[in-house]
């Protein structure tokens, strides 16, 4: 697995490499991930954010992570000799530190949790109806508390927030 970090705007983050990639291996693992993968992680103000959403997704508005699938990483047409290239995430670490503490969150735990979003948007989950937000939702919290605990932190601590559901959007 390679994860491709791109940050052209020098922001802060909220969260190291090392981690990233521990993330991301972890929830591919979690996930029945067997395949060698590559994915893109770019870094984005608020502006380009704002951008790419209304493009996109055709929302006039900033939001925290953007996910873009590429191959499935479940797709047996796909040669196994081959890495797949599972998509491109997109954070914007601004607005990602600014609604942290709405949703209870510091801006690392808040980043951890777009993050593990984005992947497992990646993976084919989806959050347009409610039960599929709930799913979705539900296996957030489960890796986020697995990762807690491989941190050395305190489980009980993780906040999802509320469903997150685009019907309203």
């Amino acid at each position: 697995m390679s994860v491709l970090i791109s940050n052209d705007a020098n922001l802060d983050t909220l969260l190291s490499e090392d981690e990233v990639c521990a993330i991301a291996a972890h929830v591919l693992a979690a996930e029945g991930v067997e395949r060698d993968v590559e994915i893109s992680l770019s870094y984005v103000d608020e502006d380009e954010m704002h951008d790419l959403n209304r493009q996109w997704r055709d929302i006039d508005r900033t939001t925290d992570v953007l996910s873009f699938e590429c191959d499935s990483a479940f797709d047996e047409d796909i040669p196994v000799d081959e890495v797949l290239e599972l998509g491109d995430i997109i954070l914007a670490p601004e607005v990602i530190a600014r609604q942290a503490p709405g949703f209870g969150n510091d801006p690392a735990d808040e980043c951890r949790l777009m993050f593990v979003h984005g992947l497992l948007h990646l993976l084919g989950y989806d959050h347009i109806e409610d039960d599929e937000a709930e799913e979705m939702e539900a296996r957030e919290d489960a890796l986020l508390r697995e990762l807690a605990v491989q941190r050395g932190d305190d489980p009980s601590k993780v906040e999802v927030g509320p469903i997150t559901n685009h019907a309203h959007d």
